[in-house]
């Protein structure tokens, strides 16, 4: 039988001065420990059946860490899985899970970066960027006129 936990961290102290070098000091330990049990309910029997079996486990204590074991696993999985598209589809933030450019952050990109580019692409690549606000795709034009002026700020598509 395990023993309550605000028991067993009761009992730590008195268990510890029974090693003391004073007999008295060490009586009196015994005497707490005695009271202590008492008090709970329990006796030597049980204090000894439970450093028997390293403290155990009560039943809801197990159905907490199979709980916790349980979600580990699933946090584990989903990570694993994340892991795996990254490696499959690669790690920038210009790809979409199929492997395919996602324009609106191209187009953020290169809102960034206008200033290095000349002044007559500025108005485009706003556009571009405030569309994305709303999610309104561009036309495929613009889709081919945006990614040159990525591929002309360096962006790059590993």
């Amino acid at each position: 039988m395990a023993l309550p936990r605000e028991l067993a961290a009761k009992l730590g102290k008195p268990i510890r001065l029974l090693a003391s070098n004073s007999r008295g000091e060490a009586f009196a330990a015994l005497c707490a420990i005695a009271r202590l049990l008492e008090s709970h309910g329990y006796t030597f029997h049980t204090l000894a059946d439970h450093v028997e079996n390293g403290g155990g486990l009560n039943e809801d204590d197990k159905k907490k860490i199979r709980s916790e074991i349980e979600n580990a696993r699933a946090i584990g999985y989903a990570e694993g899985v994340k892991a795996a598209e990254s490696k499959q589809h690669g790690t920038d933030a210009f790809r979409n899970t199929d492997g395919a450019l996602e324009w609106t952050e191209v187009a953020l990109y290169c809102q960034r970066e206008k200033q290095r580019l000349p002044s007559k692409h500025h108005e485009f690549v706003d556009d571009m960027a405030s569309r994305t606000v709303y999610g309104r795709e561009p036309t495929p034009k613009q889709h081919q006129y945006l990614h040159s002026l990525f591929f002309k700020l360096g962006g790059k598509i590993t």
